[in-house]
């Protein structure tokens, strides 16, 4: 039954689509067709006598159907049917040729009327107007497109293909012409005489340029999920029959567009929106056709280039001479890139190339441990051994990654020609087109740009809840483009002006551009935080050039840079090159430019000691404003007295720059790793990127003096291939700032390892998480501690109060309070102050009960006890014993502070009731109102954090503190004041320089990855300290020798992030990890979220049951539960437990069981002796990643502006956005054999 249901259904709906078919070929034939009873050859168009009605009739099919079911059935009948090509086409250019002949008569003769039906035939031009923007309109495919739409999405993009060919081309545009005429009735009417209508005319007529230019070749990546077969299919496949690519192209269009003056409309347009139109209906349709006129083109490519710029061609005059052509045609280019291959190419085989006779003989065999054999062919092998490595690689079978969503420039519904203009596939123009499409632009710059970005501003800043990605991408790009090509065209053009991009300058324009950015980043929308980095870089540009060039506009350059040092927008701007590395390279270049913008434009005000910030001062603070100047304002500004009271109000406050600080956010691991994987691709890059990338690298080694996080193996590998004979061109001029940097840094990594032979092994993994090795291993110094017991940081001072001595006590002594509160408000430490006044007021109510009983008692003279302080919850005593603000208030309070860690915190029984009742509501006080400063610092600028000067710190603090930063405890590179050293310790880095191997030979370590911590990181530079330890080496000898045995193994404590090894000895976690990556393989590396969740019961009920199932799984493994054995035999590989691990283990506890007792101050307890015997022992990791995606419903938004060009009578709808994030969770298990290569 059911089945005779489907096929019926399938019937119904086929006849449907016949009898559709059917209505739009009457239709068709209905609005005309060529007169063959003319004379003329070839046939005129005649129109139908029911001409007007079919085409109505037409546009209600589009609305009923295609619109409202979304379907594309009537697009594709109509297409088929060739009603744009043969029949509206065809009217509207009929339909010029009169009114172009009338115009000319009625211009020699005055009294000459207009042709017959005038009215009559401009409905039908203004319908085949609105049905050619429905049939052009961009074809987007989301999540929400029915099946029907993503079936005739590919068949639907040729037939736009082949409108956009005749629209351009017959009769050279002409079609083009009748638009403009129609929109030139609407612009003769006075703006005041218009109506709803005549704008939307206008704008149909914008929408119809915009299409035509938007129209392209259908995606191979239909979107996110959905991809076209690209096995066999090259871009010509995408091409309809007889339609090439130089019929559509961007110079196709700009010629066509030049001819039939559409560039003096849309300049006439753009240079008058806010006076004599109505700027709501076209700004966005403008903006629309900037942004795809311009998104394909290069601007550095309009200009004249340096005549070794790679990318002109040399051109031989009848002279000989050899001349740079700038301009060439896409063919040309095309052409001279695979010249140039073919000719390395040509050069890599004779290299290459095997002599007479040379395969004899020339088999090299190598035998590896493991009984297999690695075989190299070819006499070359046996001279170079670099060769038969290199074929050895080469012969590596690499395992198959799942590659991540957001690598793709492609996003929901958008094309991936967005960002061609940043990714090198730009427009090439011949030179006539150039000519004109530079012309225009120039033109468009001077009168229209300021005037037109200042609106689509102010629209999207009201509108920005309901932004599209596609709107948001379009904005940030034409910001971006025009804002580059200005600065280009000033250094060539002395009488271009940035102030003709002013308006990008504006707040309006920096606030909402930065919003975007930041919304994207938080979203996970990466193409529009693409788009966003893209525009924010080209906007410090042009800040760094208006500051430079001394322009007017230097109030909205400073108010930019002072908006650039707030925390939250540097910690945003530091945050995107640390992702860098998982996207595409065009992202990671703009990571990079971003960067280098970032870094230049702050750079410039360090030498500044403050930077003047325009802000607001509290209503509190008494202000010398008169009553006559708030009514003289009142008047002339036309504000209530609130406003006139908040502008006298503002001050200047000075904020001191800090770059050092701001740079130390960019002296990351993950931001490293960006630009390594970037300068990988070098042969892709331009010389300016590669400059950028060791300009960086110059400001981490030389400028920030954090050699450690370049000393990696991956680079020094990457800076021998740069600079190998097939590495850079030898011409190239970037090879010399590859070659310098490389000097510079092998000759301080060759001082490095001579003075800290640790480091031939700290290249070959990342740098260790740890306060005491990390600063050994970054500043090759060991970190002295003076004495045995770990000291507390000293508390912090008051610095001299200006009238310290007029001033009473009791207001000295609010001020003292009031100073410490807001510091550590003002650092977020709530949490302690609560814990500190809860203390109080306990210690102050026990206090009173002690004093009353004593009264009664006759007991005066006896002192209530010790009230005890620690901090509870979540928090540890560690800002007791480190933070010095939080130390100050204590000892303002009367409390007695510890000096050493094992010493407690205390509120003593002498201290006097009345002072601390003062304490008690001065604290309460200030939590709850805010502390206005004398100077307007903030409260930490009255305050002297001390440095300890303990023995053996001759130089105070080493770890980069200066003058009133604050400590980052949570820093694994910040060492704490006066740390321990134990004699242990010390002879754990004497020991470093022994032969350690020696002692462990035989024992067979087990292979892993291991993976750092992600933690916010505040990097200080650190200074450096000549210790009296002797790091490497034991030249006295005096050295008990079973401390130096104690420290041949490396505990955890200085080498592993693990933290939870109890059951890794067990062999069915082992067995657990092989029912995993047997699942991944299973399911192409992908499980779903519910499949997560049942492999995880799966796994805690074996390691519970010791290896027995009790539940059901068979969803999990689609069937029956494989045995462990077949899974292994499958794997033809043995995954049990590592048994060097049970060797290892029982190696260190043989050895921590001879230690000496004779050992006083620094014997390890029996719990440290486990801990370091277990710790000791390596585990795979498990790293969790979450992505996000973020699909945005653009269908429903586009059919309803469809309809609404359908009926332009019609009120706009409002935007509809759908935003539906996913979540997917994957699992990466490395473990002994897994590795990228088998």
């Amino acid at each position: 039954m059911s089945v005779d249901m489907q096929q019926g259904a399938t019937n119904a709906a086929d006849f449907s689509l016949t009898v559709l078919r059917a209505r739009i070929a009457l239709l068709a034939t209905a609005i005309g067709g060529p007169d063959y009873t003319s004379q003329i050859d070839p046939p005129p168009y005649k129109l139908g006598d029911d001409c007007l009605a079919c085409l109505k009739d037409l546009k209600r099919w589009f609305k009923l159907v295609d619109d409202q079911q979304k379907r594309w059935d009537v697009a594709m009948a109509v297409a088929e049917y060739r009603i744009l090509t043969d029949d509206l086409l065809p009217i509207l250019i009929d339909w010029e040729n009169k009114c172009s002949l009338a115009a000319k008569l009625a211009k020699n003769n005055p009294g000459h009327e207009e042709f017959r039906n005038k009215v009559y035939y401009d409905k039908i031009a203004l319908n085949c107007l609105q049905l050619l923007v429905l049939m052009t309109w961009p074809l987007i495919v989301t999540e929400q497109s029915s099946s029907n739409q993503i079936t005739l999405y590919s068949e639907l993009k040729k037939h736009q293909l082949i409108y956009k060919k005749a629209i351009l081309s017959m009769e050279s545009g002409k079609v083009l012409r009748a638009a403009i005429r129609l929109a030139l009735d609407v612009i003769k009417i006075d703006r005041l005489s218009r109506t709803p209508r005549d704008n939307m005319v206008l704008k149909l007529v914008l929408n119809f340029f915009r299409n035509v230019i938007a129209i392209e070749p259908g995606e191979f990546t239909i979107n996110t999920k959905r991809s076209m077969p690209r096995k066999g299919i090259t871009s010509i496949d995408t091409l309809p029959p007889n339609v090439s690519m130089d019929d559509i192209s961007l110079n196709t269009v700009i010629s066509s567009f030049h001819k039939n003056k559409v560039f003096g409309l849309l300049l006439t347009l753009s240079s008058s929106l806010s006076k004599e139109f109505d700027q709501d209906f076209i700004n966005i349709p403008l903006l629309e056709i900037m942004f795809y006129l311009t998104k394909d083109v290069n601007q550095e490519l309009l200009f004249p280039r340096q005549p070794e710029s790679r990318t002109h061609l040399r051109v031989a005059n009848n002279n000989g001479d050899t001349t740079t052509n700038n301009v060439v045609t896409t063919a040309g280019f095309e052409l001279s890139k695979l010249l140039q291959k073919e000719h390395q190419m040509k050069k890599n085989v004779i290299k290459h190339t095997s002599a007479r006779h040379s395969r004899f003989g020339g088999l090299l065999s190598i035998q590896t441990p493991d009984k297999n054999r690695l075989t190299v062919s070819g006499s070359q092998a046996l001279v170079d051994e670099k060769i038969a490595l290199q074929k050895l690689d080469d012969s590596k079978k690499w395992n198959k990654r799942i590659i991540q969503k957001h690598q793709s420039v492609a996003a929901e519904g958008l094309p991936n020609s967005l960002l061609n203009s940043q990714t090198g596939k730009a427009i090439f123009f011949t030179e006539s087109n150039g000519k004109h499409f530079k012309r225009f632009i120039n033109n468009f710059i001077d009168s229209g740009f300021n005037i037109l970005l200042h609106s689509v501003t102010n629209y999207f800043t009201t509108e920005q809840d309901r932004m599209v990605t596609l709107e948001q991408v379009q904005y940030l790009l034409f910001f971006a483009w025009f804002t580059k090509y200005q600065l280009l065209r000033s250094k060539m053009d002395n009488s271009a002006e940035l102030s003709q991009v002013s308006e990008a300058l504006k707040e309006v324009s920096f606030i909402l551009v930065s919003s975007l950015l930041r919304s994207a980043y938080d979203l996970k929308n990466w193409i529009v935080a693409h788009a966003g980095m893209i525009a924010f870089n080209e906007l410090l540009n042009l800040v760094s050039r208006t500051k430079a060039a001394q322009e007017d506009d230097s109030a909205d350059v400073e108010f930019i840079v002072s908006r650039l040092f707030s925390d939250e927008r540097i910690q945003l701007l530091s945050n995107l090159p640390k992702i860098g590395s998982k996207h595409s390279l065009q992202f990671m270049k703009s990571c990079i430019e971003l960067t280098h913008s970032v870094l230049k434009v702050l750079e410039q005000y360090s030498d500044n000691k403050t930077l003047v910030i325009e802000g607001k001062a509290r209503r509190q603070k008494k202000l010398n404003i008169s009553e006559d100047d708030i009514n003289k304002l009142i008047e002339e500004e036309n504000v209530d007295r609130e406003e006139a009271l908040d502008i006298l109000a503002s001050t200047l406050r000075s904020v001191g720059v800090n770059f050092q600080k701001v740079q130390a956010n960019y002296m990351t691991e993950p931001v490293i790793e960006t630009y390594i994987n970037f300068l990988e691709r070098f042969r892709e890059l331009e010389d300016d990127s590669i400059k950028k990338v060791f300009s960086f690298f110059h400001r981490v080694f030389v400028q920030a003096k954090e050699q450690a996080l370049l000393f990696r193996f991956d680079l020094i590998i990457l800076l021998r291939e740069m600079l190998s004979p097939d590495g850079l061109n030898r011409m190239s001029r970037s090879r010399k700032y590859v070659s310098q940097f490389s000097d510079y840094f092998l000759s301080r990594l060759k001082k490095r390892l001579k003075k800290s032979p640790a480091w031939f092994v700290g290249l070959l993994f990342p740098p260790l998480h740890n306060s005491e090795v990390g600063f050994y291993q970054r500043y090759g110094e060991y970190n002295i501690i003076s004495n045995e017991s770990e000291y507390t940081s000293p508390a912090s001072q008051f610095k001299p109060i200006p009238d310290e001595e007029a001033l009473p006590p009791s207001i000295l002594l609010d001020m003292k309070y009031g100073i410490l509160v807001s510091t550590l408000l003002d650092d977020g430490k709530v949490e302690l102050l609560d814990l500190l006044f809860k203390h109080i007021t306990h210690a102050l109510d026990v206090f009173k009960s002690w004093l009353t009983v004593n009264v009664n008692a006759s007991r005066e003279t006896m002192n209530p006890p010790n009230e005890y302080f620690t901090l509870t919850g979540t928090l540890n005593n560690e800002p007791i014993f480190k933070d010095k603000d939080y130390r100050a208030l204590l000892l303002l309070i009367g409390y007695s502070i510890p000096r050493k860690i094992n010493e407690p915190c205390f509120l003593p029984g002498t201290v006097e009731i009345s002072d601390l009742t003062v304490a008690c509501e001065l604290v309460k006080k200030y939590l709850s109102t805010p502390f206005e400063t004398p100077n307007g610092l903030p409260s930490s600028s009255y305050l002297l954090r001390v440095r300890s000067k303990k023995n053996g710190l001759p130089h105070g603090e080493q770890d980069g503190w200066k003058e009133d930063d604050d400590y980052d405890y949570n820093d694994p590179y910040i060492v704490p004041d006066d740390q321990v050293v134990s004699e242990s310790d010390a002879a754990y880095f004497k020991d470093l320089d022994n032969n350690v191997s020696d002692k462990l030979k035989g024992i067979k370590l087990s292979k892993g990855i291991a993976r750092s911590k992600n933690r916010d990181k505040r990097k200080r530079k650190k200074g450096i300290t000549k210790t009296n330890f002797s790091m490497f080496g034991d030249q006295d000898g005096e050295r008990p020798h079973s401390v130096r045995e104690r420290h041949s193994v490396f505990s955890k404590e200085f080498i592993s992030d693990s933290e939870d090894d109890e059951n890794l000895m067990n062999p069915i976690f082992f067995e657990n990890e092989t029912y995993m990556r047997w699942l991944l393989d299973k399911n192409n590396g992908q499980l779903t979220e519910e499949r997560y969740i049942q492999f995880a019961k799966f796994a805690a009920e074996r390691m519970n049951n010791g290896g027995v199932i009790t539940g059901d799984y068979t969803n999990l493994f689609d069937g029956a539960i494989p045995s462990i054995e077949s899974i292994r035999a499958a794997e033809g590989g043995s995954f049990a437990p590592d048994k060097s691990l049970v060797s290892l283990a029982s190696h260190v506890a043989s050895e921590m069981s001879v230690l000496d007792v004779n050992t006083n101050n620094n014997q390890l307890s029996h719990e440290d002796v486990n801990l370091e015997s277990k710790d000791s022992l390596g585990s795979p990791q498990l790293s969790d990643s979450t992505n996000e995606f973020q699909s945005e419903g653009h269908n429903t938004k586009e059919s309803r502006k469809r309809s609404l060009e359908g009926n332009i009578a019609d009120e706009s709808d409002e935007d509809e956005e759908a935003i539906r994030p996913s979540t997917k969770k994957s699992r990466i298990f490395l473990n002994q054999g897994d590795s990228d290569y088998e």
